[in-house]
């Protein structure tokens, strides 16, 4: 009770009905994020010149990331705080958080990743400058755990070719590289590739998507502190524990990661925006994929097979699944 005897009032969600948008919508899933959260926050909120907000997302985390994230929802007006109702998976939260922030340019941030602080105000003025590039991205400082520098990266595809077909084969033939979905993204080309597809490589079929919407734009300095340490990478290839996460009510007989993964650039190619005869140049241009994943996709099907004629489900545990 309060001194005046009222019960006190529960703390409700801001309106945001009617509040100016920003220019910027930062938004940061986040699962069990405690280790390097603390940094990781405050490097975003370091932005200097930027018109932005962070929406944080915990899918239900266990660790210490409610308390640090409220706190620093109490401290800066710019920060909303989301908590899952429960664990929605991986690629469930991130799909979401696009919805729940606002403004022209939308960026993801990590938990564990760290920014320089003229990072949303060279990218931005990089998309101003380039109204037909749909992400505007940087180089990156490769960090250990303790933040020691592992090396620098610099992509190598050919992302800013003036032709989507171009630029989908030169991503398809450097397809780990995953950092440009770290960029900067228009709200505009991100709306046209949601949702993130449901398969093992969702982020590398998101940004074939998006450089087949519009080309890239490079800020070529080290914007990006991206830390490589044991926990961001234990399940990022962990076959059964990503089935068991984002597909927990999928009949796993017939679970085909390479092949899916296919039929996702398949329909990105499909519905982006292109002429005739550029989506049919785009067809051949999926062959850098399809010569490294013709084999696992055959052996996709010949497991399945497999499994079906034995009537049993098929166990995943040391399936090894190339993208």
């Amino acid at each position: 009770m309060t001194p005046s005897g009222a019960a006190p009032q529960a703390r409700r969600a801001p309106n945001l009905i009617g509040t100016a948008a920003p220019q910027i919508g930062v938004g940061m899933p986040v699962y069990n994020g405690e280790p390097y959260l603390t940094g990781a926050l405050a490097s975003v909120l370091g932005q200097r010149d930027a018109d932005f907000e962070l929406v944080i997302a915990d899918n239900c985390s266990t660790d210490a990331t409610e308390e640090i994230c409220r706190e620093a929802a109490r401290n800066d007006p710019r920060v909303r705080y989301l908590r899952r109702e429960r664990n929605v998976g991986v690629i469930a939260n991130y799909n979401r958080i696009v919805q729940e922030t606002r403004g022209e340019y939308f960026s993801f941030a990590t938990a564990d990743d760290e920014y320089r602080q003229d990072r949303l105000a060279l990218l931005s003025a990089a998309l101003r400058d380039h109204p037909e590039a749909s992400v505007a991205f940087s180089a990156s400082e490769e960090i250990d755990a303790e933040g020691r520098r592992l090396g620098f990266w610099r992509t190598a595809a050919a992302t800013d070719a003036p032709r989507p077909s171009q630029r989908l084969r030169a991503k398809l033939r450097h397809y780990d590289e995953c950092l440009h979905l770290y960029g900067l993204i228009r709200r505009s080309a991100l709306s046209r590739a949601l949702p993130l597809a449901r398969v093992l490589a969702g982020d590398r079929v998101m940004i074939a998507e998006l450089v087949l919407i519009g080309p890239f734009v490079l800020v070529d300095e080290p914007l990006l502190r991206h830390r490589n340490h044991a926990a961001s990478d234990s399940q990022r290839y962990d076959v059964r524990a990503w089935r068991r996460r984002e597909m927990p009510d999928e009949d796993h007989r017939f679970f085909l990661p390479n092949v899916e993964e296919g039929r996702a650039l398949l329909r990105a190619v499909r519905n982006a925006p292109l002429s005739r005869g550029e989506r049919l140049l785009c067809y051949p241009a999926m062959w850098p994929w399809l010569r490294r994943n013709a084999v696992p996709m055959a052996r996709n099907v010949a497991h399945v097979g497999i499994d079906l004629a034995r009537g049993r489900r098929r166990p995943a545990e040391g399936e090894t699944v190339r993208s």
